[in-house]
């Protein structure tokens, strides 16, 4: 099926028509969203991960919301790792308590749950060698998966 005459089947049996150019290559990258409201060091990687992307000949207009928040995922990442780098050990890595308790920094949980996002963004835009071993391209099928309308011919037919 080409992108000319792709259609969605809604929960109410509605056959709606797909937006032709939503989800076709850019060439170019847009301008990050205003909207959105990065920051300049957040627009430096919107620009540094966006142009890897055009030069892959992946990156679509529904992918640009990733992108931003890859962008911003980055840069938390990078100034939590300032943080703690200019504290040290003690408030940097570990905050200790006037009880004398003590636990891990912020710095280190946002550092970390940014470094989740960020792979969760490299397994969806295929950075790493292993991410595009797992993605899959999207084209017609080549007959060797049945729909399962077909399966369940076979199977009362066969």
């Amino acid at each position: 099926m080409s992108k000319a005459n792709m259609k969605v089947l809604r929960n109410d049996g509605e056959v709606v028509e797909v937006n032709k150019n939503l989800y076709e290559i850019l060439k170019t990258l847009p301008a990050p969203m205003p909207k959105i409201n990065l920051t300049d060091n957040q627009k430096f990687w919107y620009r540094h991960f966006g142009k890897m992307l055009i030069e892959s000949n992946k990156l679509t207009k529904p992918d640009l919301i990733h992108l931003h928040a890859l962008a911003r995922s980055v840069d938390y990442y990078l100034q939590a790792e300032e943080q703690i780098n200019s504290r040290g050990y003690i408030g940097g890595l570990v905050q200790t308590f006037i009880s004398g308790a003590s636990n891990v920094s912020g710095h280190v949980t946002l550092r970390e749950k940014m470094l989740k996002e960020i792979e969760s963004f490299s397994k969806h835009f295929g950075f790493s060698f292993k991410d595009r071993l797992s993605l899959k391209e999207t084209g017609a099928n080549d007959g060797s998966q049945l729909s399962l309308f077909d399966r369940e011919m076979q199977q009362k037919h066969g």
